[in-house]
């Protein structure tokens, strides 16, 4: 169809005008010409970053494939399945390829042309999305249950499980997050029923006037799946650390590791889900720059949203509490990794909420409309509160080689510090 044509052109020059004010500073630097070329070469090294996130599944078995054998009284059949369904209940389905306003759009288009391959068309975005994680865990089990001497027949009838259980998470996925496409897919472009979700608004009293309007803000299916994300998280946490220590007797100091080591990301990836999922702060950036700007209520508001969040999130916070207890018990390590634990917890939060309200350095045409570009921050995402997740192995690595957890405990009150001095030093935006 012309339209997707269309469609990829627009994203283009979306892109190209996302990068021209995320790089603006940097950009105003070249010529005309010069400047045309960044903004072509920055666009097409993030379509290589995005073409190699798809094929990243790929790698990851690859990595579990070859390095099983160091993984001491692991089943890679384990890992990889754990893997696979995590990146599947994670995966984006509330972007721009399943706005069902666009979709139902299209297949009125469609059907009054006469095409009606509407459902092959929504199954081909499917494909596009799931198609490459699915088939790598599937090549993969082929592979590592003929190493284990399983039988073809034995093989074929775990991937048909696989793909059953797959059909139906990617189902329940959407109809709690984006059941208007199920909608979509079933009564197709010539239903006459709308389907509608209403939303029963609570009122709290302990919050003040702008947390109140948050809260009703993010009540829709998206904030209450990263919330379920939330509560998995905690549990899946606790039980997976049960299992590894006591069940396959994985050296403490590896998982404790670990375990701080994804904080900060896990933190991080779920706020920036519940902020993605408020209409408030999304459709409202332009009334909260006026206000902000002109009553210069930008620490109100910051921590109002951080307060929002931290009560939201508290759960995690717990799970670490009880992880670390469960662990080392009531000792002086466990003390200091609580306190980190919650430094590390508020101050991530604190940094998320500071994105919303990043308004010292642009105009009111950059934040129109686009809450995506001053909000996004890959770097700040990778360097800063990525840290532990990348140096966690080497930290485990470096605390098994001396017999002791004093590398663990120095790097994460360093941490703590560094995201404490983080703060203070990105306190105006």
């Amino acid at each position: 169809m012309k339209y997707f044509k269309y469609k990829r052109l627009m994203k283009k020059r979306k892109a190209l005008a996302n990068f021209e004010i995320l790089f603006g500073n940097f950009l105003n630097k070249f010529a005309g010409g010069d400047k045309k070329l960044l903004l072509v070469f920055l666009y097409n090294v993030n379509a290589v970053i995005t073409f190699a996130s798809m094929l990243a599944p790929i790698f990851v078995y690859l990595l579990i494939y070859f390095f099983h054998s160091f993984i001491i009284n692991i089943n890679p059949f384990y890992i990889a399945t754990i893997y696979f369904f995590i990146t599947l209940l994670f995966t984006d389905i509330n972007n721009d390829d399943y706005d069902h306003v666009e979709l139902e759009n299209i297949s009125q288009w469609m059907y009054k042309a006469h095409k009606n391959k509407f459902q092959l068309l929504i199954i081909k975005k499917l494909l596009l999305t799931f198609g490459t994680n699915i088939l790598s865990y599937c090549f993969f089990m082929l592979i590592f249950m003929r190493e284990f001497h399983f039988s073809y027949i034995t093989i074929l009838l775990y991937e048909i499980f696989v793909l059953i259980a797959v059909f139906f998470t990617i189902i329940v996925k959407f109809l709690w997050s984006n059941p208007q496409i199920v909608f979509l897919f079933i009564h197709g472009p010539n239903a006459t029923k709308k389907k509608e979700h209403f939303i029963r608004y609570k009122n709290d009293l302990h919050l003040d006037q702008y947390q109140a309007a948050l809260s009703r803000s993010c009540q829709n299916r998206t904030y209450y799946l990263y919330i379920l994300y939330t509560y998995l998280f905690a549990v899946a946490s606790l039980v997976l650390i049960c299992m590894i220590h006591f069940y396959f007797n994985i050296h403490k100091l590896i998982i404790i590791s670990v375990y701080l080591g994804i904080e900060s990301a896990m933190i991080s990836l779920i706020s920036q889900g519940i902020i993605n999922s408020s209409k408030l702060l999304n459709d409202c950036n332009l009334s909260d720059f006026y206000y902000i700007k002109k009553f210069d209520q930008k620490t109100y508001y910051e921590n109002s949203l951080s307060k929002f969040l931290s009560r939201r999130l508290i759960v995690i916070l717990i799970s670490y509490y009880a992880g670390v207890f469960l662990l080392y018990g009531f000792s002086l390590f466990s003390a200091v990794t609580v306190l980190c634990s919650t430094i590390i917890y508020f101050y991530t939060i604190k940094i998320i909420s500071k994105r919303v309200y990043r308004f010292q350095k642009l105009s009111i045409e950059d934040i129109k409309n686009n809450f995506f570009v001053y909000f996004f921050n890959p770097l700040e995402d990778l360097f800063v509160l990525g840290l532990p997740s990348i140096a966690c192995s080497a930290v485990a690595f470096y605390s098994m080689k001396f017999g002791s957890i004093y590398p663990i405990l120095f790097f994460f009150i360093v941490y703590s510090h560094f995201l404490l001095l983080y703060n203070f030093l990105t306190k105006e935006r």
